[in-house]
């Protein structure tokens, strides 16, 4: 549309054109913004690779590249608050919010510049790992850009706030609105699904909008002024390393956990082939199938064997969660009735006492109880 050389000047409009041009002026391309993405990108395919499947399925894959999992994380591998940044459970996880990222990263960056854009990202990320981390107790293994990508909203917030005298009534509003509405939707919905990590999305809208009052100058201003730049800077850090050093060890042992669910899943294998030994003999037993008593001794023995051997296996060593615990103590009672049961049912073939058999019949009682806190443990209804 050709320009109507007698149109009157509209101020509002030619103060937005004057700070798009300046904008750009001082960072005519952004570079953060698109390396970030790139790096996520890359990340999401290499463990494309490894397994961790388009939908982002294998959760030990996350864990072994570098969730940030307290157990973990707290024993001395702090490098997985800044590798959980670039991890995503998923495709549409990168997708939502490299999307979020490019639509107020290239304006956060152009705002600060390239090296204090990093900052804002890295420091927001790291918080929000910390935030997560705090929170979470040790149980959750998180990873995604979100805490970070709240730090470029936080940053830009604080940057309308702080220098809403500078740039253009016009844009101030809809900037601050978008940034205002996008912010509080995602916290909002954050607090309604259990299975997004709102403590480091509060961690980082936080810890990016305190340095983007901090770090906000004037277009017109070449550099930030040096006592807040300072305070940004050195603060965070100081920050990032005292809630590192002041952070509660875990209160589990990963290796010791992971140790104790694979009992728990060998004592589950081996219990079905057990009682399926068990219906067998039962079955021969009501049959008449087994017709001395020396055979039917023989099996009831080495299913005692059996059964004493995955008894002494549920034992929990070192420090693991409660649950799993409790879960290892119940299967330790259960083989413990099983084998009573085995007791029983020999003395009841060698002495023909009708007793044994109501001991049998009472233990049931027990076997049911413990089947039926193991299921709750497991979260499964009766």
């Amino acid at each position: 549309m050709a320009h109507d050389p007698e149109s009157p000047p509209n101020p509002q409009t030619d103060a937005v054109v004057h700070f798009i041009q300046q904008l750009y002026l001082g960072c005519p391309r952004v570079i953060v913004t698109p390396a970030i993405l790139v790096i996520s990108a890359i990340a999401f395919v290499f463990l494309l690779t490894k397994g961790a499947g388009i939908s982002g399925d294998n959760l030990d894959i996350y864990i072994e590249y570098g969730a940030n999992l307290g157990a973990l994380t707290k024993d001395n591998q702090w490098w997985r608050l800044l590798a959980a940044i670039f991890l995503h459970y998923g495709i549409l996880h990168l997708a939502f919010n490299m999307w979020a990222l490019w639509d107020a990263g290239r304006l956060t960056e152009r705002l600060f510049g390239h090296t204090n854009f990093a900052w804002i990202y890295l420091f927001s990320g790291l918080f929000a790992s910390l935030s997560s981390l705090y929170w979470n107790q040790d149980d959750v293994a998180s990873v995604g850009a979100s805490g970070a990508v709240f730090g470029v909203f936080g940053a830009l917030i604080g940057y309308l706030v702080r220098q809403r005298h500078t740039v253009p009534e016009l844009l101030l509003k809809q900037l601050l609105k978008t940034a205002l509405f996008f912010t509080g939707f995602a916290l909002v919905f954050g607090f309604t699904v259990p299975a997004i990590d709102n403590a480091a999305h509060v961690g980082g809208l936080i810890s990016g909008l305190l340095l983007g009052l901090l770090l906000a100058k004037p277009l017109s201003r070449k550099r930030p002024r040096l006592v807040p730049a300072l305070l940004a800077h050195a603060g965070s850090v100081a920050l990032l390393v005292t809630a590192i050093t002041q952070a509660p060890p875990a209160y589990y042992d990963y290796q010791a956990q992971r140790q104790a669910e694979q009992v728990i899943k060998r004592f589950v294998q081996e219990e079905n082939q057990l009682m399926n030994e068990w219906r067998a003999l039962v079955e021969e037993l009501q049959s008449g199938r087994l017709v001395t008593e020396v055979n039917i001794q023989q099996q009831l023995n080495r299913m005692l064997d059996d059964w004493s051997q995955l008894q002494g296996q549920t034992r929990a060593a070192g420090k693991i969660q409660l649950k799993a615990r409790q879960r290892i103590a119940l299967l330790h009672e259960y083989a413990g009735f099983r084998i009573d049961n085995i007791h029983y049912l020999n003395r009841y073939i060698e002495t023909g006492d009708e007793q044994q058999m109501r001991y049998i019949t009472n233990n049931m009682q027990n076997i049911k109880r413990v089947l039926d806190a193991l299921n709750k443990s497991a979260g499964i209804e009766p």
